[in-house]
């Protein structure tokens, strides 16, 4: 049997199986599984913006190649909940235990989270990070592993 890598160089990847699972019309994009969906403001799901903000739908828990534009093309993604654990990438500096129980936005590499500490809005929270031999291989700055939460006033 092969080994199953937990680490992947960018996307979210659940530690467990998320409560719940749903469908939104993709833009035209290719979407990996992991990618951060937000509403294009016309209606469809994206994975390019680089911020977590009220327009996130969820973490896309399928691929689906939409570049042709295929009419309807649905993604499932993994809706925001605060029990879901998660573990992703860091995309800007070595994480460190300092970081553990941040607030951080996602990196302006889509799909990696940064070491900044956000103070309003939708972020990552840190519960713990990776640093192991096996996950600097595999990423320059490690993975925090950790679940979403809503900081301040912004739903």
């Amino acid at each position: 049997m092969a080994k199953v890598s937990r680490y992947h160089a960018t996307g979210f990847y659940p530690l467990g199986e998320p409560p719940a699972r749903r469908k939104r019309i993709a833009a035209t994009v290719e979407i990996a599984r992991g990618d951060i969906l937000h509403d294009n403001t016309a209606g469809y799901a994206t994975n390019a913006t680089t911020t977590f903000d009220a327009s996130c739908y969820g973490v896309a828990a399928a691929a689906l190649d939409n570049s042709p534009a295929v009419s309807g093309a649905e993604v499932e993604y993994y809706p925001l909940d605060t029990e879901t654990q998660y573990i992703v990438a860091v995309g800007d500096n070595l994480i460190a235990t300092t970081d553990v129980s941040l607030v951080v936005n996602l990196n302006s590499t889509c799909n990696t989270i940064n070491g900044t500490a956000i103070t309003e809005g939708i972020g990552f929270f840190i519960d713990e990070i990776d640093v192991s031999a096996d996950a600097i291989i595999a990423n320059t700055y490690g993975f925090a592993i950790g679940h979403f939460v809503v900081k301040g006033t912004q739903a």
